[in-house]
């Protein structure tokens, strides 16, 4: 029979949260949404807690929501993205023995050589958040990706190691528990947001990732198939509203539905004609002024934002390497000519990131705020799955040695 479960991602974002909850079939790897929770968030900046409890009421809200979306489904655990600042990777490199008499590679090899891998000079104040083997090496024979039955003496692994602050990871956790819930794990969002944005192919051929939040910007390289970088830059769509906040001397909220209705990042896609209304501080009616001078404050902040992605992906040492381009996604990215100015500035070409490889309510996450709430779903469930695998395998080759010792002792 099918295995079924009910898996909640939650996005703790710098200005919403939002929970998807989904209905997974393990064995088919069927992901169906049947519930979504969206709500502001005021207790986040630039993706680090910097109040409890709003956070903590933002998180029940959310999945308050997703939870009355689903009918009679209670949300108990929460698969979490984390980002901010604070998050840094590198790659690293384990090196083992294989001590069994046949050679044989192992399971416990495997993890032995991970854990090898993992052996790094980390401050006190920081955790390791995931330990992702890249690529094996098997007896000087690269590119091996399962080494498990295969013979060697000497198994080496290149690991993708993403670390974060551990207070500022144990508040996120203290947040959840607050509001009534356990953390199933703890994903970094670009990782997650990839497993909903990106196709497969496009992470074998060499691909980017750019999510654009409303307080940083998180950017994943995948070459061959396998995550190769990782880095959150500290700007996001927060910054633009407040530039338009500054130079129209508006309120905040004023200058975030300006963005909204009338936001593009191109001044060329601007018709010389268009107009918008904003209400500015001190006036007790609204403004009509051109649209053009909107787009000549939003243009120069979003080609920063792409200015420093690329500096990002040429110090990630792949920016050569990345045929099929970038992909774009997040609620920063929602404006007209984002992809145009991204494409001009990155120079490779850029699509949109929607979430895919879904069914249920796919109609109410069609939109990239909703990428990263969907990839944690499908990294837990591909998760889950593979661990369900890995049970399964060990339980036949138990019932096949006890089978073989059956034998031996009625002979």
């Amino acid at each position: 029979m099918s295995r079924k479960e009910f898996i909640a991602g939650l996005d703790i974002g710098t200005t919403k949260t939002c929970c998807v909850l989904a209905d997974v079939d393990l064995d088919a790897m069927s992901v169906d949404v049947i519930g979504v929770g969206l709500t502001p968030s005021n207790g986040i900046r630039k993706g680090v807690v910097v109040d409890l409890d709003a956070t903590t009421e933002a998180i029940r809200s959310a999945t308050d929501k997703a939870q009355k979306m689903g009918g009679t489904v209670s949300i108990n655990s929460v698969v979490a993205g984390v980002t901010g600042e604070h998050i840094s990777s590198l790659n690293s490199r384990g090196v083992i023995a294989i001590s069994s008499s046949d050679r044989e590679v192992t399971p416990s090899d495997v993890e032995r050589v991970i854990d090898a891998s993992k052996v790094i000079v980390l401050p006190p104040e920081r955790e390791i958040i995931h330990s992702i083997p890249r690529d094996f090496t098997l007896d000087g024979q690269d590119g091996v990706k399962d080494p498990v039955g295969m013979s060697g003496s000497r198994l080496e692994v290149e690991t993708h190691i993403v670390t974060g602050s551990t207070s500022f990871l144990d508040n996120v956790a203290k947040c959840v528990q607050r509001a009534g819930l356990e953390i199933d794990m703890t994903v970094l969002e670009p990782i997650a947001t990839s497993e909903s944005a990106i196709i497969p192919a496009e992470k074998d051929l060499g691909v980017a990732l750019i999510d654009i939040g409303g307080g940083t910007t998180d950017v994943a390289v995948f070459v061959n198939g396998e995550i190769f970088y990782t880095a959150v830059l500290p700007v996001g769509g927060n910054h633009v509203s407040k530039d338009i906040a500054v130079g129209l001397r508006a309120a905040q909220e004023e200058a975030e539905k300006a963005k909204i209705d009338y936001g593009c990042a191109t001044v060329s896609m601007v018709e010389p004609d268009d107009t918008f209304e904003i209400t500015t501080l001190g006036a007790e009616s609204s403004t009509e002024l051109p649209r053009e001078i909107l787009a000549r404050i939003i243009e120069p902040r979003m080609q920063e934002i792409f200015q420093m992605v690329r500096e990002e992906l040429i110090k990630s040492g792949y920016i050569e390497l990345l045929p099929a381009g970038a992909v774009l996604t997040g609620g920063g990215c929602q404006m007209p000519g984002t992809i145009e100015l991204a494409e001009n500035t990155l120079g490779m070409p850029i699509r949109l990131g929607l979430p895919r490889n879904i069914g249920g309510l796919t109609d109410t996450v069609e939109s990239p705020i909703f990428t990263t709430a969907v990839g944690l779903v499908l990294f837990a469930a591909k998760r889950h799955s593979d661990l369900r695998a890995e049970e399964k395998n060990a339980t036949l080759k138990q019932s096949l040695l006890d089978m073989f010792k059956f034998r031996k002792a009625r002979r």
